[in-house]
């Protein structure tokens, strides 16, 4: 019986992901669009948590599999589209409130699930023959970790009026820069993501490096972001060093094609 629970640790992180997807949908519903983008990068966490605890615990299973898989959809899939319309649906001054635009937005919410939908398939067919040498298209994880935080840096350095009653972010590495002008943009993020999640990107897996120095380096910045974004601070941080990693993958790959 002791055996069996040990099953229920990486299970359990998994389940948090569903709920933080709730949770998400919950607060854009109610205009709560920044911590709304913040219970979907949680997720992030949740996700690599429950990996973690399988592989520690050896408590991997077909079950775990498929249950992760659906949260995966569930937090990444569902859940920030939801909160990009939310956030444009209250705002019809940045450009998307006519008919056509209206239109376009959902459509690019719904190809961002479905291309979500189709990169976790893919990847659960490649991974079912064995292990995978690297992933093909950029992960789920990793795409709606960079759409989230460049949402919530765009965001951060505009005008407060428009994540009201919520409390902007006082940290500022950027100082008094200002992202206004790019509020009617972000929905192509969508696209993008969606392109990257479907590409032949070949994307390596993350691991120890062979230098203990610089592993130590990575594991003191990766704890440093999640560390901030749990208290919803310095999503610019978190999104520059998603950029650095995205272009270390496009090195990756033309150097291994």
């Amino acid at each position: 019986m002791a055996s069996r629970w040990r099953y229920a640790v990486p299970n359990a992180f998994t389940a948090a992901s569903i709920v933080f997807a709730v949770l998400a949908i919950e607060d854009a519903i109610a205009g709560r669009v920044v911590a709304a983008m913040w219970w979907c990068l949680y997720g992030t966490l949740t996700d690599r948590l429950d990996g973690a605890a399988a592989k520690m615990l050896k408590a991997s299973s077909e079950f775990g599999v498929q249950f992760d898989s659906l949260a995966d959809l569930t937090i990444f899939g569902i859940a920030p589209p939801a909160v990009f319309y939310a956030f444009y649906e209250a705002h019809p001054e940045l450009g998307w409130a006519t008919p056509w635009t209206r239109a376009a937005l959902v459509a690019l919410c719904a190809a961002w699930t479905l291309a979500t939908a189709v990169r976790l398939a893919r990847f659960n067919v490649a991974s079912a023959t064995g292990p995978v040498e690297h992933y093909s298209g950029t992960p789920s994880t990793m795409t709606a970790g960079i759409v989230g935080v460049a949402f919530l840096t765009a965001l951060k350095y505009s005008d407060a009026a428009w994540t009201l009653p919520e409390h902007a972010d006082p940290w500022r590495l950027l100082d008094g820069a200002r992202l206004d002008a790019t509020l009617a943009f972000l929905p192509l993020l969508l696209l993008l993501g969606a392109v990257g999640m479907l590409s032949p990107l070949r994307v390596p897996k993350l691991g120890r490096t062979r230098s203990r120095a610089l592993t130590i380096v990575l594991a003191v910045t990766v704890a440093f972001g999640y560390g901030a974004g749990l208290f919803h601070r310095l999503p610019e941080y978190m999104l520059a060093g998603g950029l650095v990693y995205l272009a270390a993958c496009i090195v990756f790959h033309l150097r291994t094609r």
